[in-house]
């Protein structure tokens, strides 16, 4: 029992990472109907600045954090206007330049930061002993409590404030959201800005206890794509879901089949899934 508790405690802390990244391809999606492949690079680049502000800079972690996912953001409005708008309706088009950037943001980490491994310190030290049966340690249940407070959050923010409404409005109807006085290009930018986001709020929650390097967003972009499509693309319910069912199969699995095939996993669920229901867990786009 202590060893099950131990796993699936894991497994819920990378299932609450998984959802919070993979929330941000399928915004993008639902919106924007644009597969973004560079999604693991702004993983990668939030865990960068994070630990640059913290140990280079001297700044407050969370503060390094905050301001890590704000830059991302940030960057993520730029990549939208410079790249992105003049591609839209044009998926392919798309598809191929979030490809490249993903490749030339890898070359200019490795360039700029060397294939070593970094990470920003941890936000607590210590451990706390869970269920009167094993010792976990403090950073990991704070990475799972944020993760979780910022998904909730996000939910608030889509199901019950005004951008939320004109964000639905739009994956729903764009040219009636415009009739009624919504500005989808607007919504577009904003929407791939705040799914840039969260990318990078997953890298700084996740990179104190796994650092990034230049090479682990393929990982991390393949994770996702896994996690939306096994709940259902474009759904933010299935992106939660699937999150959590893939980092318990995957840890659970690992522990008591072994870790070697620890993605295995990952994929034989997703054929699963996708054989019985091949709209995912959650099937129709909806936000």
């Amino acid at each position: 029992m202590q060893d099950f508790l131990l796993y699936t405690t894991n497994g819920l802390l990378l299932g609450v990472i998984y959802a919070l990244s993979a929330l941000g391809v399928s915004l993008i999606v639902g919106i924007m109907n644009v597969i973004n492949f560079s999604h693991g690079e702004l993983y990668v680049l939030a865990g960068y600045f994070s630990a640059l502000f913290a140990r280079g800079l001297g700044l407050p972690v969370t503060l390094a954090a905050l301001l890590a996912v704000i830059m991302v953001f940030i960057f993520g409005l730029i990549l939208e206007r410079v790249l992105l708008r003049n591609t839209y309706g044009n998926d392919m088009a798309s598809l191929i330049i979030t490809f490249v950037l993903s490749i030339v943001l890898q070359n200019a980490y490795l360039l700029i930061f060397g294939p070593y491994p970094q990470k920003p310190p941890g936000w607590v030290t210590g451990s706390t002993h869970l269920f009167g049966l094993f010792y976990y340690g403090n950073q990991r249940l704070a990475a799972l409590g944020v993760g979780a407070v910022v998904i909730a959050a996000l939910f608030v923010v889509i199901k019950k404030t005004w951008f939320g409404k004109t964000v639905r409005a739009v994956a729903q109807d764009r040219e009636m959201a415009a009739m009624l006085g919504v500005n989808p290009t607007m919504v577009n930018m904003l929407s791939f800005g705040t799914g840039c986001a969260l990318a990078a709020a997953a890298g700084v929650i996740l990179s104190p206890i796994f650092p990034v390097t230049p090479t682990v967003s393929v990982g991390v972009s393949l994770t996702a794509f896994i996690v939306v499509v096994l709940g259902g693309m474009g759904s933010l319910t299935g992106c939660v879901v699937g999150g959590l069912v893939l980092g318990l199969v995957q840890n659970l699995g690992a522990a008591y089949v072994s870790s070697g095939y620890k993605h295995f996993f990952g994929f034989f669920i997703l054929l699963l899934v996708l054989v019985v229901r091949p709209t995912g867990l959650f099937g129709q786009k909806q936000l």
